[in-house]
């Protein structure tokens, strides 16, 4: 339960850090951290300070939360067990987590900033949030006493798993780099002016925007058919997962169409991160259920390097 609620915990902040963007207050504590502006708590703040202050402040409490995790690891589990493996992973990836965050602050990229620099830590954020997401995961997966490992990933199925969760990793990149272009350059219609948003002259991030619907479809529809191609003669436990997987990715694409058709509005941004988020932690689980079982299919036999 203090796995769960820590992952869920940090779904919460990851969804903060999309308040902070969509509503420009990145640097609500100016170019200072960990401190907000030259206090710890900042006397007499504004609306964006409260916000930077708040999704900081949290994120804090969601380290305290991973390392309690790691800690209760190393005590309850045995060396080299599987579980204490994925919770210092957690606690590595949460450190990359502040480090990426800081950098965003320090170097101010933040609010209308489209520097080569944000527009390069912005997706490798969003990337080593999938891998947090995914460490804690498996850390309550394993640790709830579900199968370990029982088939190598160098397998045929292995290999379309990784797969899978590679496009989710392309995906989740190119919507943060989509939602950027989307809080520096907003739209007051839907179409607006097309030779203002994807003309030669359009800003090249401006024009990025028309590459995550078409690869969220495309990349979507091949992740479902993975998670179904995969399951066919698995337990009934991993076949629902498969479609559990199935249903998120439909629903993200009808809230992605939502999102366009009415302009990128806060709380649909949030929504949208959240179910992406859920997705990929479903996904995480399903392959994790998927190579917890004993090897039977010729697709599972080791393919030669």
């Amino acid at each position: 339960p203090r796995i769960t609620i820590t992952l869920v915990f940090n779904v919460m902040v990851i969804l903060g850090g999309t308040i902070v963007r969509a509503t420009g207050s990145g640097d609500g504590c100016g170019e200072s951290w960990p401190k907000c502006g030259d206090q710890f708590i900042p006397p007499n703040p504004t609306v964006e300070t409260l916000i930077e202050f708040s999704h900081r402040a949290s994120s804090f409490l969601a380290g305290i939360g991973v390392a309690t995790v790691f800690f209760l690891a190393l005590w309850i589990f045995p060396k080299r067990h599987i579980v204490r493996k994925a919770a210092t992973w957690s606690g590595i990836f949460l450190v990359i987590e502040a480090l990426l965050g800081a950098a965003l602050v320090l170097y101010g990229w933040v609010d209308a900033d489209v520097s080569v620099g944000r527009t390069i830590v912005v997706p490798l954020h969003l990337a080593n949030t999938f891998f947090l997401l995914g460490a804690l995961t498996l850390t309550a997966w394993w640790g709830s006493g579900n199968a370990a490992p029982r088939q190598s990933l160098r397998t045929r199925t292995g290999w379309w798993l990784i797969g899978g969760a590679a496009i989710l990793l392309v995906l989740g990149a190119t919507g943060a780099l989509n939602a950027l272009a989307d809080t520096v350059f907003p739209s007051d219609t839907i179409g607006g002016d097309l030779a203002e948003k994807f003309g030669p002259t359009a800003p090249w991030l401006s024009r990025l925007r028309i590459v995550h619907p078409i690869v969220a479809v495309i990349g979507g529809m091949a992740v479902a058919w993975i998670a179904t191609k995969e399951s066919r003669r698995s337990t009934e436990q991993t076949r629902r997962l498969a479609s559990a997987v199935t249903i998120i990715v439909l629903s993200q694409m009808f809230i992605g169409i939502a999102n366009i058709f009415f302009l990128t509005p806060l709380a649909l941004q949030v929504i949208h991160l959240m179910v992406a988020d859920v997705l990929w932690i479903v996904y995480v689980v399903y392959a994790a259920a998927r190579i917890g079982e004993p090897a039977r299919e010729t697709s599972d036999v080791p393919v030669a390097a």
